[in-house]
């Protein structure tokens, strides 16, 4: 009896309404069933990605305060359901600043030297992720840099190859040294993430490039600005898809949520995800870098590795000039982190007798034997043969 007075004295005050408040009752309604709606299916897209619970208490945050720092990881593995001992091959800070909107991205070079978080060891960041997955490279890099990741986003070759197609493709100014080993990655990456329609560069200039291509770009090295260019160029890429999406249909936009969310691993929230592509469009890009600044290349133990030089000095730069800190201290755990890397001896004497072995053994030890010995500090982290090669 209670439930049907209810109802009906609701019918009785809506009869009492005035014609004016009637259409306006009926179009908060409306509204309101417009917007549950909309967020149910919202949130049922962003179901579909690989969600991962961390316990941040052990990420070694330090607090930046007014920025939102989101760590991306590109992983060479095939299978996203197993990235277990899977290195990070592009490893980028996306930085927000909560109240302007501005992000600036903060590339690290995965081959520097740093302390692999409470494992104590140090090794290239790169293998964090193979030692102790995206957890792992979170505190390392927040240990190192004095950073609060406290989430992450990791996705694969596959995953970017696909974005890149479906903005239509990105415009690079491809050099003409660039075009061989560009080539070479391309039909690697083809070959990893089983595509067959791809197209090589035959000549320099602006081109249009498509997935395979734009992920290939991002992953030349070797004899071509090495690692320092190499994380420049990702940058680049993602900079470039970034731009094209802001100008984009929310009906592409859809279509491309679609197509990349089963492949996308996160920490993210639904709330977290809702709240930042509501606010895509006001999102400025200011910037990139690479980091660390100051640097030297050099081998540790037979190992090629890229060396921070002052990375206490540069976490000091890195707060003023991207946080706004214009008075940072480093914290102990840097100082004691960039102490442990002056401390480490180069073995320069064995990069000589390295490179005199290459030339009087070349045929009994070709180059990739060579790659394969420098991969050695992750190889019992059981990562792909296939990408082993590639390095």
């Amino acid at each position: 009896m209670a439930r049907q007075y209810q109802k009906k004295n609701i019918f009785q005050r809506f009869k009492r309404l005035s014609k004016k408040k009637k259409v306006i009752f009926i179009l908060v309604l409306v509204v309101i069933l417009l917007v549950a709606a909309a967020g149910g299916y919202a949130i049922s897209k962003l179901n579909k990605m690989d969600r991962v619970s961390v316990d941040t208490t052990k990420l070694s945050i330090v607090d930046v305060d007014g920025y939102a720092n989101i760590l991306l990881l590109g992983v060479d593995t095939r299978d996203m359901k197993h990235i277990d001992g899977s290195r990070s091959d592009a490893i980028m800070v996306v930085s927000i600043n909560t109240k302007t909107k501005e992000v600036n991205l903060i590339s690290l070079y995965r081959d520097t030297y740093l302390r692999m978080g409470d494992r104590g060891s140090y090794d290239k960041i790169t293998h964090a992720c193979a030692f102790g997955g995206p957890e792992l490279s979170c505190q390392a890099i927040n240990q190192a840099l004095d950073l609060n990741i406290s989430n992450y986003v990791v996705v694969n070759f596959k995953a970017v190859a696909d974005l890149v197609d479906a903005v239509g493709g990105i415009t690079v100014d491809v050099k003409d040294i660039e075009i061989s080993q560009l080539n070479k990655y391309t039909k690697q990456t083809a070959k990893n993430i089983g595509r067959k329609d791809y197209s090589l560069v035959k000549e320099p200039g602006k081109q249009k490039l498509c997935g395979v291509q734009a992920v290939a770009y991002g992953r030349i090295r070797k004899g071509v600005g090495d690692d320092y260019e190499r994380t420049h160029r990702m940058r680049r890429v993602l900079t470039k898809v970034f731009k094209k999406m802001k100008e984009m249909p929310l009906s592409k936009l859809d279509d491309i949520a679609d197509m990349m969310l089963p492949q996308v691993k996160t920490t993210l929230s639904n709330s977290d995800i809702l709240a930042l592509s509501v606010r895509l469009n006001s999102y400025k890009i200011m910037g990139s870098t690479g980091f660390p600044f100051s640097v030297t290349s050099g081998n540790i133990g037979g190992v090629s590795y890229v060396i921070p030089t002052d990375l206490a000095g540069d976490v000091e730069r890195l707060h003023k000039e991207r946080f706004g800190q214009e008075d940072y201290t480093p914290s102990e755990t840097v100082r004691t982190i960039s102490s442990g890397i002056s401390s480490t001896s180069l073995d320069k004497d064995k990069k000589k007798e390295k490179k005199k072995t290459t030339v009087t053994k070349k045929k009994e030890e070709p180059q990739k034997q060579e790659v394969t010995k420098e991969e050695e500090p992750v190889k019992e982290e059981t990562p792909t043969q296939e990408i082993q090669e590639e390095e």
